[in-house]
């Protein structure tokens, strides 16, 4: 039976043997942690200071700092105690590639949604056409995009898919104006200048109408049954969807009070008579 005198002395032999490593793994992790404090708030610094990222993303940043420094603290204190860091590091890079495997699709979306909030091709509130539906913008996260349609329903999106496909920024315009197009068709048998004169005093009319850029009335082509104008006119950006809505009203009362139809596909049936004996 081992006696307390015994315990004590095997605890003491341990101590003068391993004091100076146990001590040296104290002060290494004591350097480890205080090190990865200082360099992670030196990161938020520089971010803040001269990067100036998403706050998602600077939060991301400092915490991979952070843990970094750590890991490789450990790693060290292993070392300390004879234990083969490099099998240890080895171990971690396999467990790192199998959990990147295993993640492969979540690790994708963080990408992505590192490099949307890094370029920021859109803002929240913007309206974007993203995969050919149009939606809006509420919410921008590391792994999915909250959004809603016009008409009110809920939308959410992986950001792998938004990062993978054309995004039209609707709420971001050239000059911050966008141009209203239109195609409006007359029957044959109108006249032509007086449809072009209707049509540009519901233009002139429109105070909205951006008056320094040009406007267009042109035949853009001859259908089945109607001569086809295009008309072209810029708004302000946010001026646009109620302008769209206003004109298209307008067009069609002008053109009824100038009496020129707007026709609609028809077809002529011949019915063939038989001779009755």
């Amino acid at each position: 039976m081992i006696t307390k005198d015994e315990i004590l002395q095997k605890l003491t032999d341990y101590t003068v043997q391993h004091g100076m490593r146990i001590l040296g793994a104290i002060l290494i992790l004591i350097i480890g942690f205080w090190l990865a404090k200082i360099l992670s708030r030196a990161t938020a610094k520089l971010m803040e200071s001269k990067v100036h990222l998403d706050p998602l993303i600077e939060k991301v940043m400092v915490r991979c700092v952070h843990l970094l420094v750590i890991a490789l603290t450990v790693i060290t204190v292993l070392g300390q105690f004879g234990v083969e860091t490099t099998s240890f590091i080895a171990l971690l890079g396999a467990s790192g590639i199998a959990i990147g495997l295993a993640l492969q699709g979540t690790l994708s979306n963080v990408a992505s949604g590192i490099m949307l909030l890094a370029l920021r091709p859109f803002s929240v509130g913007h309206s974007v056409k993203i995969g050919g539906k149009v939606i809006i913008i509420d919410e921008l996260g590391l792994f999915v995009t909250l959004a809603h349609e016009a008409d009110g329903p809920t939308v959410m999106i992986p950001n792998s898919k938004i990062w993978g496909s054309e995004i039209i920024n609707y709420s971001v315009t050239d000059r911050d104006m966008r141009r209203l197009n239109e195609t409006v068709g007359i029957a044959y048998e109108d006249d032509i200048d007086k449809a072009f004169k209707t049509i540009q005093s519901v233009i002139d009319s429109d105070i909205r109408v951006v008056k320094d850029e040009p406007t267009r009335i042109d035949v853009v082509s001859l259908g089945d049954s109607s001569v086809n104008i295009i008309i072209q006119a810029w708004y302000k950006r946010e001026d646009w969807w109620q302008a769209k809505l206003d004109f298209t009203k307008d067009i069609k009362i002008a053109l009824d009070e100038a009496g020129i139809s707007i026709p609609y596909p028809q077809s002529e049936v011949h019915l063939k008579g038989s001779e009755h004996k």
